[in-house]
């Protein structure tokens, strides 16, 4: 026992020292939105990475070659590659040196990092990038200064300078880059967390693009922590071609990172930074030659420069910031003006007061004159931006400000001085020159635009007053500062004099003292009040002439270098259109102190938070060895009705997260010890290196004749009311199948619910288990599959398992043959959960009614056996426990289950899945019904109830209901997409709609109005679109053609009833006779055309196209059918299924989903898709579920079923179809007995009065 605590206790120092060592990571609650809690740099001004705006950068001639001295050497072979789980750090062994171009020194390459995402060609992967294209991949080549640092940590360490290059990374897909064969293969080998190695050798010079002299170079930051900013960048404008393979070996690789308050190991990616907006550094470029060098200029021209004549001898001028600042920071901005008329005349310049000014009143001018006007940036370090063009203004004859508004304002003006003056605030000691009130702008048409200005007055106390003209009122208000200063009374001549640099700018909170120009372009926070602006943009006015007084007392902030990539002028002081408001001390101290209390409560919630889920760590060395124990609930179970609200307020509270929380930390100071799956031996049989079987409860096999041991990674897991109700394992590796058939025939297993895939994402996540072909054998079990039935979301298998060793009524008593049924569940993402809860309800209820009593218990199995797995188990539970006892304990339950199996419900997401498919499960009940019950149970749904609704009504509320959270029609809302849409009430939502393909390089749009919806056997069984446009024709024929869609439905406008107006014809988007529709890869040709005959004499079109491509020879042949009224209100409604049965005999062989379209894609789309899956489960199962495909479809594409006739459609539908068989059952046996039944209405007949 001593000794067992001995080492046990070494395990968990072991975990505490892993724990710290992740102090930072990409995902998870450690990710980078947290890094600067710890790392403060990672908040600063110039950080990594960033977007390269190439026409932005400034050449600079002392920018040219790059000097690689070595970098032809190859590498020896004491090279390492390590796998540090934030990336893949190769260390080249050997003296690899970069100089030249603009570095001031000589640099020696440190390290070789990779960035990569999920690992796909069109995945963005790198930190960098050019002109708003990111890449899957970028490598960084670290450098440090030899003669100064033994390393390049040290370097780091020590603040020393960094030199960093980045190369970008693009597909080719034919061939592999064989420069970077040694890289790949070393890779390979480190994929685990924490393992390194040596790796081949290869040549630095390999690894760069072909042609290095095009780069471009700024100061920034380490993109990891601590984020030091003593980073040169050169980014490589020339890309580095790799193979897909190649590329996917990089998201081989593991990582551990923390969830919660567990740690655990998956697949890294995405191990990139996001950009850094908030960068306010230059970037530069190299010079090659053939660059145009211009004289030196501190930034780029200011933007969007208007001048409007505001009197008869002043102008309004206002402009935006540039886009790019280079080498220093804007100190202010100079308003050039001249006559028009030659070019000898004299020029007079204006001087703003600071940055922040982008607008200028020039006074001072001449009446029916034209002036030339040019606006230029003046930079701190002396130099001037580029100047905007030259625009010419025209003063007028007649005064255009001259109106009564300007009375109105010295009226409102006198008004402001009295109130102030009345309302106890200190007389204002200066008052600057009234600037103008409207600012118009002549419009061809005769109409002028008016714009309204704010301006700032301040006293000696600190208070302000801000007036506000919108057309004919004015607004003022008094306004208190952030922090009162004092200025002097007297007006101080000069551009900006008497004004610190450093004085506050007023803050429209009132909570923060200084302002840096990042903080103004990142928040827009107004001066006082909500914002507004005057043609988009912020302006702080002067007016003055040429050497104007200043004309605001509030100082301008200190001037600060622009983001290079920055297209947004900065925020100015004087805010335009904006209602201002008094702010009392009073109410600020207020929500201050209010706002430290709860700060102070999440600080002690979080340390309460902490120190419990660290608690295992400080726990003394002793575990505690958990036996297995009576099924206990730790949480109070609720009533249904109470349980659904429950989770309604969960929902707007956003709650789940604590719930969770306290889930997972229930288990962490528990010592639970996985010696077995820790054991040498036994380390192969696990898929997952963090995923252990716990050993008081894992699954022991028979030892067979000593050659191999009793492990297999299953746990034993408690059900509702019953020990041992399931087998929780991870999916089967290929060297562990014959122990889990052995596990299965020596537990007696009768069911196995399979959640995951055999490969997703492009990683193997289960190995197959069961035959390829009809029988294999696996040691000593032979499987036979005897049937495979394929569903939309799952599919089952029947197998047969026989034991070889026993012979066949060899002993008394004992059978060699069982039969095993495995749900194999298909549309589960890993670490996710399905987009939708119906399919998993009906999947569980299902295979939960497969199981037996004299079985044993049922196998879940997912990937790592965890997180999917659990969420089937305590679903499955939770639903027995609603059905007996009408109560749900998830938490209770959860925190039992986890005693058995760690991890179980592995995330957060999947935790609040749980709750939705059980308050599903509550409201809808049973909905499936088999067809010979149907009769009575539509005679149940028209039952009024106390409430005076029938079950039919609540049925259709949940249907109608049931989009109003999870709608999201982005990409159909666009404004460049509205065009496309018919209805803007039927428009498909993100997780369903249909996407076209788009080569790269396009313009073109991946939208077109179509909404998948699932069927009987596919996901994807239709396509419900609209009739097309004049300007989607082509999109239509794109989308059969990317879908391989080989039949084509269309449908009238509106369901078919008596008195509807006859439908819209659809826009004739076909192919006519001799008259191909072309599109960019194919063309579409009209090959034949027939009329089919129907029983109530509607005339069905059926033409056949081919498409044929016009690159290759691939061809695809496409059936349209063309009905002119379905359903038809004239005929009874059996005749219904006609057209349905007529598709499906000759579109059973079609490959691709079945594009149905109406007028809006709508109803009547709608109805023949339910219909259709709806006969197709009858015909299999004998049972209906109306209610799941009628929600299935409207989630899928909302607003299909929008009135509860149309739902109830449906039914009556269904109950002709299952009387009309009926009759035909009664028209047989009445054949084979000799009689036929008289005077007796049909059953359909019955079934339809009924509704």
């Amino acid at each position: 026992m001593a000794k067992a605590q001995l080492v046990e206790g070494y395990g968990y120092r072991a975990q505490r020292k892993f724990s710290d060592d992740i102090e930072w990571s990409y995902a998870g609650t450690l990710n980078q939105n947290n890094w600067a809690k710890k790392y403060p740099s990672c908040n600063n001004a110039k950080q990594s990475p960033i977007n390269i705006e190439e026409e932005l950068t400034q050449v600079k001639v002392q920018f040219q070659k790059l000097h690689f001295e070595g970098w032809e050497e190859e590498t020896s072979d004491r090279s390492t590659i390590k796998n540090d789980g934030k990336t893949v750090a190769v260390i080249p062994d050997g003296d690899f040196y970069i100089s030249g171009g603009g570095l001031r020194d000589q640099f020696k390459v440190g390290k070789v990092t990779f960035h990569w995402g999920r690992c796909n060609a069109s995945s963005e992967g790198s930190e960098h990038s050019l002109n708003g294209v990111k890449y899957p991949l970028e490598m960084q080549i670290y450098c440090y200064e030899a003669h100064r640092f033994e390393s390049l940590d040290n370097a780091i360490k020590n603040g020393g300078r960094i030199t960093a290059l980045a190369v970008l990374f693009e597909v080719c897909v034919d061939e592999e880059n064989e420069n970077y064969m040694a890289i790949i293969d070393g890779i390979n080998s480190v994929s685990l967390f924490g393992k390194s190695g040596t790796v081949g050798p290869f040549s630095l010079q390999g690894l760069l693009p072909n042609s290095t002299e095009k780069y471009f170079t700024y100061n920034g930051s380490l993109t990891t922590p601590p984020c030091t900013e003593t980073v040169e960048w050169i980014v490589f404008k020339n890309t580095v071609a790799i193979s897909d393979t190649q590329l996917e070996m990089f998201c081989e690789v593991m990582t551990m990172q923390q969830a919660g308050y567990v740690m655990l190991m998956d697949y890294l990616q995405n191990n990139y930074r996001d950009q850094q907006q908030q960068f306010m550094g230059q970037v530069f470029s190299s010079y090659t030659g053939t660059e145009e060098v211009l004289t030196p200029v501190c930034s780029s021209e200011p933007e969007n420069v208007q001048a409007d004549p505001h009197n008869l001898t002043s102008l309004l001028v206002m402009w935006e910031r540039p886009r790019a600042v280079y080498d220093a920071g804007i100190e202010k901005y100079a308003v050039t003006y001249r006559l028009a008329q030659g070019d000898d005349h004299l020029a007079f310049e204006y001087l703003t007061d600071g940055d922040q000014d982008v607008g200028a009143i020039l006074q001072d001018l001449v009446a029916n004159t034209s002036y030339a006007v040019q606006v230029v940036a003046v930079c701190t370090n002396g130099l001037y931006g580029r100047m905007s063009e030259k625009l010419t203004v025209n003063m007028p004859i007649d005064d255009p400000g001259k109106s009564d508004r300007q009375y109105l304002f010295t009226d409102q003006w006198d008004r402001v001085q009295s109130s102030v003056s009345d309302s106890g605030a200190s007389k204002l000691p200066y008052i600057a020159t009234v600037a103008p009130s409207i600012a118009s702008q002549a419009d061809p048409n005769g109409d002028t635009e008016e714009h309204s200005s704010a301006f700032y007055f301040d006293s000696e106390s600190g208070s302000a007053i801000a007036t506000e003209m919108r057309g004919e009122s004015l607004t003022v208000s008094p306004v208190t500062m952030a922090a009162p200063w004092s200025l002097g009374g007297e007006e101080e001549s000069g551009s900006g004099q008497g004004e610190s640099a450093y004085d506050n700018e007023t803050s429209s909170d009132f909570s923060i003292p200084e302002h840096t120009e990042r903080d103004s372009e990142r928040k827009e926070e107004p001066v006082a009040g909500k914002e507004s602006s005057t043609r988009g943009q912020h302006l702080r006015l002067h007016q003055g002439t040429a050497h104007p007084l200043s004309s605001s007392v509030i100082p301008p902030p200190p001037p600060t270098e622009a983001s290079n990539s920055s297209h947004e002028s900065r925020v100015g002081l004087a805010r335009e259109r904006e209602r201002r408001a008094v702010v009392p001390l009073a109410v600020v101290s207020t929500l201050t102190f209010v706002g430290l209390v709860i700060l102070v409560g999440i600080l002690i919630y979080w340390r309460r938070c902490f120190q419990t889920a660290h608690f295992y760590i400080e726990d003394n060395l002793s575990p505690r060895v958990i036996s297995v124990s009576p099924i206990h609930m730790t949480a109070t179970a609720l009533p249904v009705k109470q349980f659904v609200e429950h989770v309604t307020k969960l929902h707007e509270t956003n709650a789940f997260s604590r719930e969770f929380e306290e889930v997972q930390a229930c288990t962490v100071d528990l010592g639970i010890t996985t010696d077995s799956s820790n054991h040498p031996d036994n380390k192969n049989k696990n898929r997952y290196i963090n995923i252990l079987a716990y050993d008081h409860s894992r699954v022991r096999l028979s030892i067979q004749d000593g050659k191999s041991g009793d492990y297999i990674n299953a746990n034993y897991v408690d059900g509702f009311n019953k020990s041992k109700a399931y087998i929780a394992a991870q999916g089967p590796l290929k060297s562990s199948t014959e122990d889990f058939w052995r596990m299965v025939w020596e537990q007696n297993v009768g069911v196995i619910i399979m959640i995951t895939n055999l490969v997703e994402k492009g990683r193997r996540k289960c190995d197959q288990y069961w035959p390829v072909e009809n029988q294999e054998e696996y040691g000593g079990f032979l499987v036979t599959m005897k049937s495979r039935n394929v569903l939309a979301h799952y599919t089952q298998r029947i197998f047969t398992l026989r034991n070889m060793k026993v012979k066949k009524g060899s002993l008394k008593g004992r059978i060699n043959e069982r039969t095993v049924t495995q749900y194999h569940y298909t549309q589960w993402p890993d670490m996710g959960v399905p987009d939708y809860t119906l399919p998993v309800l009906t999947f569980v209820q299902k295979s939960s009614k497969a199981r037996t009593d004299e079985m044993g218990p049922v196998v879940v199995h997912c990937s790592a056996g965890v997180g999917r797995t659990g969420t089937y188990i305590v679903l499955d539970s939770m639903l027995k426990q609603i059905k007996e006892e009408g109560t749900v304990n998830i938490m209770g339950f959860l925190k039992h289950i986890r005693t058995q199996r760690n991890y179980l419900v592995q995330t957060e997401e999947q935790y609040v899945f749980i709750h939705d498919v059980l308050v599903e499960a509550i409201l809808s009940k049973e909905t499936e019904v088999p067809s010979s019950n149907i009769h009575s149970y539509v005679n149940d749904l028209l039952t009024p109830r106390p409430s005076s609704r029938t079950r039919l009504e609540e049925q259709f509320k949940l249907i109608s209901q049931s989009n109003a959270r999870t709608c999201d029609h982005t990409t159909a809302q666009k404004e460049c997409n509205r065009d496309k849409n018919r209805n803007s009430s039927l428009i498909p939502v993100e997780k369903s709609r249909v996407c076209l393909s788009t080569a790269a390089g396009e313009t073109t749009s991946d939208y077109i109005n179509a909404s998948y919806i699932t069927g009987y056997r596919h996901n994807n069984e239709f396509i419900v679109s609209q009739n097309p446009l004049v300007g989607t024709v082509k999109d239509f024929w794109r989308m059969i053609w990317d879908h391989n869609a080989q039949v084509i439905v269309t449908l009238p406008g509106t369901l078919g009833t008596p008195g509807t107006p006859k439908a819209e014809e659809p826009f004739i988007y076909w192919p006519l006779k001799e008259q191909p529709i072309s599109c960019n890869a194919f063309t579409v040709t009209l090959q034949s055309e027939n009329h089919v005959c129907l029983a109530n004499e509607d005339m069905l079109i059926v033409q056949d196209y081919v498409l044929e491509a016009t690159q290759d020879d691939y061809v695809l042949e496409v059936r349209h059918y063309r009905a002119p009224r379905w359903p038809n209100p004239d005929s009874p409604i059996s005749s219904t299924f006609e057209l349905l049965t007529l598709l499906k005999e000759e579109s059973s062989s079609k490959e691709g989903p079945m594009v149905v379209h109406d007028q809006d894609g709508g109803v009547t789309a709608g109805t023949f898709c339910s219909l259709t899956t709806l006969v197709h489960q009858l015909e299999a199962e004998g049972s209906v579920d109306v209610y799941q495909v009628a929600k299935m479809t409207n989630l899928m594409r909302p607003g299909i079923f929008t009135d509860i006739e149309q739902y109830q459609f449906l039914y009556k539908a269904m109950l002709s179809l299952v009387g009309t068989r009926d009759d035909e059952k009664t028209l047989q046996s009445s054949d084979n007995n000799g009689t036929v039944p008289g005077d007796q209405a049909s059953t359909a007949e019955l079934y339809e009065s009924l509704v």
